[in-house]
């Protein structure tokens, strides 16, 4: 009589087993994954803090000129208690800034600029408080852009700004800014926040530690840029401005 017959394998095991390839693949590729991350993103992360090279030797407050062409610059708090002031300082954690407003007769303009020293403050989050986030939060309506406008100087091209227009109860303001983030220049999305893929984007392109310096140069006015542009103030504004990055590399990179 024969007895139970005995398979050739242990249906238990092979339950066990069966999946086996299947998860050896997947560990395979995670490791692969791991292997070109890290060979593209930590040789970046391991670099050292670059040195400042735009920086400019005085503070930004003496850096730029206070009478020029018969215009006339004052000082003016980024906020408008010390408190508040206080606050937008801890938010953006810059390492030095000035706005100015400048006055001729009934013309105006005002500028704003911010430093980061390498290391300092994210490029990310410098991009949330750019005027297309903050002044709208505020209230204004934002009702033109133009995300490559650019202009000449000293017969060159500087590098593409942000143009923008703002509009509140009795108030109508033109903008041109840009983001320096190690002399490029950065563009974003059309709502004026990073891509949602930025964050990615940023560890191939830059690292994990995200160590350049960077300027946010913004100037504003009522009137409109085509008169501003060649009254000989605006342009001894201009020649202070343009080595902080907007005058290095006519191209634009974006975020």
């Amino acid at each position: 009589m024969l007895g139970p017959k005995t398979l050739p394998f242990d249906p238990a095991r092979a339950a066990e087993a069966g999946p086996r390839p299947r998860r050896f693949a997947e560990k395979a590729l995670l490791g692969g994954l791991f292997v070109l991350l890290c060979a593209g993103i930590l040789p970046q992360t391991l670099q050292r803090a670059a040195e400042p090279v735009l920086k400019p030797r005085l503070p930004l407050a003496d850096y730029l000129p206070v009478n020029m062409a018969g215009w006339h610059g004052i000082d003016q708090p980024l906020a408008e208690t010390e408190a508040l002031a206080g606050s937008v300082k801890t938010i953006l954690n810059y390492d030095d800034t000035v706005y100015r407003v400048y006055r001729k007769g009934d013309a105006q303009f005002s500028v704003y600029v911010s430093y980061w020293s390498p290391g300092k403050m994210p490029a990310r989050e410098v991009a949330f408080h750019i005027p297309d986030k903050c002044w709208t939060a505020a209230g204004m309506k934002r009702t033109a852009a133009d995300y490559g406008y650019q202009r000449m100087f000293d017969g060159k091209p500087l590098a593409p700004a942000q143009y923008r227009e703002f509009e509140a109860t009795n108030l109508h303001q033109k903008v041109i800014y840009w983001h320096i983030y190690d002399g490029k220049t950065i563009i974003y999305n059309p709502d004026g926040s990073p891509s949602n893929f930025s964050l990615l984007t940023d560890l191939f392109r830059r690292g994990l530690n995200q160590r350049a310096e960077q300027f946010f140069i913004r100037i504003s006015s009522a009137g409109g840029f085509d008169e501003l542009w060649p009254d000989p103030g605006f342009q001894e504004i201009l020649e202070h401005l343009a080595p902080l990055g907007p005058g290095l590399n006519p191209a634009m990179e974006r975020f």
